[in-house]
């Protein structure tokens, strides 16, 4: 990744390139489901196209599917018994998983359309960036990297630019991107999407190794837009390891509480994932730490 200095002297503004590798991991979420519809929706014709030529062979064909799909169900629920015994956040996993593949499939791919024939025949940073966005809710990451980082290197003070590039970066894995992204984002406009550039701002630098300046990051986030479960979850989590237990089991059970009100399933995955930290710190701190 290139990049160029800010006219003030600050930090270095990233210039992203447009050939990123996306790991499958990033990838295979939206995939599979989408690959077991196509399945399902094959196998009818398959037998009847089997029935054509044998009957039988299309019968038994069928059993076996039938007596699969029931071993399937049975392992799935026996599954979801241990896991909820093992994991207990699986309900908030599962239910951030379905809101996260329900807005990837009802995004209409139009728009996204209509933007990439515009871009052929004028090209500016605003466009390749929302296209990006787009391509974002959609979950087409290879599209995402391709026009966030085109759109950076047109025009790398639109902080709005820098900010998809950083949450972008951080899905994949390309942690100084995303830390040089967020922290263009908050150089060029303080407090950003309602300060959700500084939030992963300070969860960038955590993830790199500062954690003295990530956790300063966390207590101006705080003290400039409050907490959330998941500010609370990812401060705790610096805290931890900076070796500040008490202060961590302290953050943990912020994001814990209960808010007396249904939480986006994004919250309340972090405040299922506190509510198990709240059980397990305390046997993790040293005598007296707990209390």
């Amino acid at each position: 990744m290139a990049e160029t200095s800010n006219d003030d002297g600050g930090e270095p503004v990233p210039q992203a390139t447009t050939g990123v590798a996306i790991p499958l991991r990033a990838r295979l979420p939206a995939l599979w489901p989408l690959a077991a519809i196509w399945a399902i929706a094959l196998l009818p014709v398959l037998l009847w196209l089997v029935s054509q030529q044998a009957p039988q062979t299309a019968v038994a064909i069928a059993n076996t599917a039938r007596q699969i799909a029931m071993q399937t169900l049975l392992v799935v629920v026996v599954a979801a018994v241990v896991g909820l015994m093992v994991y207990p956040p699986l309900p908030a996993w599962l239910r951030r998983f379905k809101d996260r593949l329900r807005t990837s499939w009802s995004a209409d791919r139009g728009p996204i359309t209509r933007a990439l024939s515009e871009l052929q025949h004028f090209e500016t940073a605003q466009k390749h960036f929302e296209v990006a966005k787009l391509a974002w809710i959609r979950s087409d990451y290879p599209l995402v990297g391709k026009h966030v980082g085109r759109s950076v290197e047109l025009d790398a003070t639109m902080p709005h630019a820098q900010h998809l590039l950083g949450l972008f970066s951080l899905r994949i894995g390309a942690l100084p991107t995303a830390l040089a992204a967020f922290t263009a984002a908050e150089q060029l406009d303080q407090g950003h999407a309602f300060g959700d550039a500084q939030l992963h701002l300070a969860r960038a630098q955590h993830l790199t190794g500062q954690l003295e300046a990530s956790l300063q990051t966390y207590a101006d986030y705080e003290r400039n837009h409050g907490g959330s479960h998941r500010s609370h979850y990812w401060h705790g989590e610096a805290l931890l390891a900076a070796g500040q237990a008490e202060a961590a089991a302290l953050a943990f059970q912020a994001a814990a509480a209960d808010p007396k009100m249904r939480l986006t399933s994004e919250e309340n995955w972090f405040r299922a994932r506190a509510r198990v930290r709240c059980w397990r710190l305390p046997q993790r701190l040293p005598q007296g730490d707990s209390k």
